[in-house]
């Protein structure tokens, strides 16, 4: 079923009708939560944007940055690839799955802010942003240190200068986008509006698989990062840093790397294989909270607050009040569409794994 946006503004508007014994008594309402949701897509848009057309969102359409952002055309540190990120065939399909990607986040910037206009609310913003070599370089030695090695004080670390070190840059946001969404549609009061949240969160999932799968096939092949002793340091220990990272930043343990032991079935013995989806022992997704995923994309804790760095040099735009809600919140009860909505992001990041690998 499509959900239009006229229907989630229809719903939106009714929420504010609903009685104190049926609404919960918090200081955000499921706006402030997408609005939250709207300052990641700014972020995974520019990214994405960068790579795939040289250009960030203020470039491809104004109006995606909304009202006085902070935002501009050159001052998010993105560039363009050189034209060597496309000299073989890995990079020409780079340059593809990023166009893609590119394409599905500036949708989920646009759907965003006509579903919030059209509900009455004033879509936030997308807030200043850093996506600079020296911010991704930053993250990428704070990812060493957690998997236990330190970084060359000579290492430079850039995201668009060819394809292996862009899926790193990428795998940074895109688990973090499937588990934001995860944290949305049990907090959101609307059926009909977690049922947008859990839409996109099945598209955030099948990028997340396609970027790991990349990452797995090149898991033994050097970063671009080396150590302080001068030697590469492997993709599988950078993911492996990444994933150790967030779960240290937003006080978890649910992250998973890139290999795994698989179950033993029958006469079939278990053997390492390549983890490709971020979920748990039940194939569900994980949850994280908006203050946990700020925690991660600013490389620091936001103790409740909208905290700047990382990221969001000024911190993200609209209603810090969402950072209230914590891991067992009791808000809403979206169950049915929550479990359906985690299952069918894992089945949507099994295709797209799948048709990478025909």
């Amino acid at each position: 079923m499509k959900v239009s946006v006229a229907t989630v503004a229809l719903v939106l508007s009714s929420i504010a009708l609903l009685t104190p014994s049926a609404q919960a008594t918090t200081n955000y309402t499921d706006a402030d939560i997408l609005q939250f949701a709207l300052n990641l897509e700014c972020l995974e848009a520019e990214f994405y944007s960068w790579v795939a057309y040289g250009e960030g969102i203020a470039s491809v359409d104004s109006s995606l940055v909304g009202s006085n952002s902070q935002l501009t055309t050159s001052n998010s540190g993105g560039h363009a690839p050189p034209s060597s990120f496309t000299s073989t065939p890995a990079g020409i399909l780079a340059l593809e799955i990023a166009t893609e990607i590119a394409e599905n986040e500036i949708s989920h910037v646009r759907y965003l802010r006509k579903a919030l206009t059209a509900a009455g609310a004033t879509p936030v913003p997308c807030p200043q942003l850093s996506l600079s070599p020296a911010t991704f370089l930053n993250a990428a030695t704070a990812a060493v240190s957690a998997a236990g090695a330190t970084i060359n004080p000579s290492a430079t670390f850039d995201p668009y200068s060819f394809p292996d070190a862009f899926y790193l840059g990428a795998f940074i946001f895109e688990d973090v986008g499937v588990t934001a969404y995860k944290g949305a549609v049990r907090s959101l009061q609307s059926q009909e509006y977690a049922a947008v949240a859990a839409g996109i969160m099945a598209i955030e999932a099948g990028h997340a698989a396609v970027i790991r799968n990349q990452l797995y096939g090149q898991i033994d092949a050097g970063s671009g990062l080396t150590d302080n002793s001068g030697a590469d340091i492997t993709i599988g220990t950078a993911v492996s840093g990444i994933t150790k990272l967030r779960d240290n930043l937003a006080g978890t343990a649910a992250e998973n790397a890139l290999t795994r032991n698989t179950v033993a079935v029958g006469s079939t013995p278990s053997t390492t294989g390549p983890d490709l989806f971020a979920a748990d022992s039940d194939a569900i997704a994980f949850t994280r909270t908006p203050s946990q995923v700020l925690d991660i994309v600013q490389f620091s804790p936001s103790t409740q607050a909208l905290a700047v760095g990382g990221f969001f040099p000024n911190g993200p735009t609209g209603n810090a009040d969402v950072l209230e809600i914590s891991g067992d919140s009791t808000r809403t009860c979206n169950s049915g569409v929550l479990s359906m909505a985690s299952m069918s992001a894992v089945s949507v990041a099994v295709m797209a794994a799948v048709a990478l690998a025909m």
